[in-house]
């Protein structure tokens, strides 16, 4: 009887194995585009939990430094799904990219920083006059910064933007070969530790709300809306889980070096995870789009300004969780 049992569960277990592979090889590959930063931890916890291979998604990552360039592999057809805030949303429109955002999954009040080097503090005041100050170009750096100048009262024609690519703001900086920089964390706390005292943050209101989203190329969504509900499915399970276990969370942001542990110290309660579709996010866009055509950042100042509900896919979100989404998209 013992060794029927024993049998038994060996072919319980091997079935079990079997069944295991079936679905991995059945599983289809879905290509994510995630930046290197804390606002893409649900992206991450779905990858570790294997919350896409529950819904029958083999998730393989697209690295970029930022969310613009997410956005951009999203629109080139390199990504099927991006992670990225909503102002490379707001350019890739003025393009006519074929994308569409899915969800918001996480908002902050207080992810970007205004960093200068201390010789721009001069007897306690800020002096930006003819300062270098380096930006991330068509990014929330880029919409911080003329942000922050505006709330100071610096004329933008008063000061020298410099486009960077977001990897080496912090360098540039260091080396003085800027004065200023517009960053979003975790490479803010980066640049304050490493410059000591020399790299300074230059206090301001919360001028900026920040939201993460994950979009999705309009070609994809069509013929694998099956692995788009899947993969929202398993974003949300992440969200919970980040709710529900924030420590293992916090613990996956430091071995995944997407912040120190002192900046979650400061920072973890700036984060709000939570899949939704406000209608905030409609307004953000049309501000910021208003701002890209003031400034010319978007080259034919003529241009119209694009419908963006037609740049938001609601529809699946409202299918998962209905009550989430906003009257604005009903």
């Amino acid at each position: 009887m013992k060794q029927f049992q024993i049998s038994t569960w060996i072919y319980s277990l091997l079935l079990a194995l079997l069944l295991a592979a079936q679905r991995a090889d059945a599983a289809d590959t879905v290509r994510i585009a995630v930046p290197p930063s804390p606002m893409s931890l649900p992206f991450y916890v779905a990858i570790e939990r294997k919350f896409f291979e529950k819904y029958q998604i083999k998730p393989v990552l697209v690295e970029c430094s930022s969310g613009q360039e997410c956005v951009k592999a999203l629109g080139k057809g390199q990504a099927d799904l991006a992670s990225s805030s909503e102002l490379p949303v707001m350019f890739a429109a003025f393009d006519n990219h074929p994308i569409s955002v899915l969800a918001t999954l996480v908002t902050n009040k207080d992810d970007l920083k205004f960093l200068v080097s201390r010789h721009s503090i001069e007897q306690g005041q800020l002096n930006l006059h003819g300062k270098r100050i380096a930006y991330v170009p068509k990014s929330a750096s880029h919409y911080y910064m003329d942000t922050f100048l505006m709330f100071k009262g610096v004329d933008t024609r008063d000061v020298v933007k410099v486009p960077m690519d977001a990897a080496v703001l912090t360098k540039a900086l260091l080396q003085g070969r800027v004065d200023a920089i517009a960053i979003w964390e975790p490479l803010a706390e980066q640049a304050l530790q490493l410059g000591g005292g020399e790299i300074v943050q230059v206090g301001a209101p919360r001028l900026y709300t920040q939201t993460h989203n994950v979009s999705v190329r309009n070609q994809f969504k069509t013929k694998n809306s099956a692995q788009v509900r899947g993969a929202l499915k398993a974003l949300d399970e992440a969200i919970d889980y980040i709710r529900d276990y924030p420590s293992r969370a916090q613990a996956l942001l430091l071995r995944k070096n997407l912040a120190s542990q002192e900046h979650i110290r400061k920072n973890w309660n700036h984060y709000t995870f939570r899949m939704t579709l406000q209608q905030s996010l409609v307004t953000s866009l049309q501000g910021q789009a208003r701002w890209a055509k003031r400034e010319g950042h978007v080259g034919n100042s003529l241009v119209k300004e694009p419908e963006y509900l037609n740049y938001i896919d609601a529809s699946f979100l409202r299918e998962h969780k209905s009550d989430h989404v906003d009257f604005v998209y009903r």
